[in-house]
């Protein structure tokens, strides 16, 4: 089993960022959205969440890649 995780790492090329990022980040933008639609109706809510988790994915990706570009190992 460890071989296989040795192997996916050793082909990482950086373009994800950590995924205890992301948890972070979207957990923390649901706690700020959360007290925007305290009381909106569960559609909205769900759209809400979701676009929220899209944003921060996209941007912490985003930034990720910008940040490390330049860091990747040449062939």
């Amino acid at each position: 089993m460890s071989g296989n995780n040795e192997e996916r790492g050793a082909g990482n090329d950086r373009r994800w960022a950590p995924w205890y990022i992301y948890v972070v980040l979207i957990v923390g933008g649901n706690y700020v959205k959360q007290s925007f639609l305290e009381d909106a109706p569960v559609v909205v809510n769900v759209i809400a969440t979701v676009i929220v988790a899209a944003a921060v994915f996209v941007l912490v990706t985003a930034v990720y890649r910008s940040v490390f570009a330049g860091r990747r190992e040449r062939p």
